[in-house]
């Protein structure tokens, strides 16, 4: 007789728990009022539908509504319409709920065995409440990523290519799930899709909005962000540019530093890692990838502060369930989850929060620590290494 696993580790629990805290998120955020508060990422999401419907520019600033910028492609705009007519306490905890939802399932999904996804599922938990009380768009970003891989590794390449596509098409973030096109068992056929959404999705605003307005819409998404990243690359901001050469900025004092320092050098060790033809098929190499990646995308963007590290954390829980329990993995795990996911919340020292992580950037170390470990381990893993989810 086989034995239950304990209630933490039932999926029902998990489930119920995610939902919850997505729940909870939104309504506490909520009640700290709209306007210039932790819901106003989601107020800037749910105002991009009435902007795109009275046909007026998607990226200037209406700081009658919100405060900031919205950052993301007008497709996303468009998919925010099912929030836009709900009230506003409705509409931000089913947002955090869908949230929530859409990447617990994408963990519960991946060809790991059970024991392996619920340890997933506990690493990435905190995090994720980071992301819903800033009321993000992150969860589901790195959900899109994950799904791309799961739906590649399942041979469902029209359902790949469209989260592929759409990742692109909202964040640019989903474009690493290029990263898994020859995982696929038919790159041509995925390729087919990935031409085929793209043109649809591209073309969606176009229809939608005319093809003055649809243009104009996407210049301003160049523009917009072109003038993100200008401002996000200040060593005064102790609240962006927390990616590695953000971090190398702050230690030297040195704002002028191009991320090209990084940027070069990781490029190499990303096509070194991954050109290794002969693991392409094997399971434990793909999924490794798919943590090296997700990580990778903090490391590298000036747009990297602490809501969004849950893109990462996938990635940290994947390479920590592949890998032997050594003391010196459990000490990284350990000193990752203090830094990197414990760190902006109130269970963590202010002091050194405040005089330590945050001046010198050190937010984004383990993650980077945690990124060379897992090249390591792709680099000395024999082909055709087993799995069995």
């Amino acid at each position: 007789m086989e034995n239950k696993p304990a209630f933490y580790a039932r999926y029902e629990f998990l489930l119920g728990l995610w939902l919850l805290a997505g729940l909870f998120t939104g309504i506490k955020q909520y009640y700290q009022g709209e306007l210039h508060s932790h819901i106003n990422n989601f107020i800037i999401f749910k105002s991009s539908y009435g902007h795109f419907l009275q046909r007026i520019p998607l990226y200037l600033e209406y700081p009658k509504e919100y405060f900031d910028l919205y950052l993301y492609g007008p497709i996303f705009a468009i998919l925010m319409a099912p929030f836009a007519f709900l009230p506003t306490v409705v509409s931000v905890s089913v947002w955090n709920m869908v949230n929530a939802l859409v990447l617990f399932l994408a963990v519960w999904n991946l060809p790991l065995d059970e024991k392996k996804r619920v340890a997933i599922a506990w690493i990435i938990l905190n995090s994720t409440m980071t992301a819903l009380l800033n009321t993000q768009f992150h969860p589901l970003c790195i959900a899109l990523i994950l799904w791309s891989y799961i739906c590649i590794n399942r041979g469902q390449d029209s359902w790949a290519a469209l989260w592929i596509v759409l990742g692109i098409c909202i964040k640019l973030y989903g474009i690493v799930g290029l990263a898994f096109f020859f995982f696929s068992k038919n790159p041509l056929r995925l390729a087919g899709y990935l031409i085929f959404w793209m043109l649809l999705i591209l073309i969606i605003p176009l229809i939608l909005g005319g093809w003055d307005y649809g243009l104009s819409t996407y210049w301003g998404w160049k523009e917009v962000l072109a003038h993100k990243n200008d401002l996000n690359v200040d060593i005064k901001n102790l609240r962006t540019d927390v990616c590695v050469m953000g971090m190398i900025r702050r230690w030297t004092g040195d704002g002028s530093l191009s991320n090209l320092w990084f940027l070069l050098p990781s490029m190499l060790v990303n096509l070194l890692v991954f050109f290794q033809i002969s693991k392409w098929k094997d399971l434990a190499f793909q999924l490794r990838m798919v943590a090296f990646v997700s990580i990778y995308l903090m490391l590298a963007s000036t747009g990297t502060e602490s809501p969004t590290l849950i893109m990462a954390f996938p990635g940290v829980g994947i390479w920590f369930v592949l890998g032997e329990k050594s003391k010196a993995r459990w000490t990284l795990l350990v000193f990752t989850l203090l830094i990197s996911s414990f760190s902006p919340t109130d269970l963590f020292p202010t002091w050194l929060r405040n005089e330590w992580i945050n001046p010198l950037g050190l937010m984004i170390l383990p993650l980077f620590m945690v990124w060379l470990s897992i090249a390591w381990d792709l680099v000395r893993q024999e082909p055709k290494e087993t799995l069995h989810p």
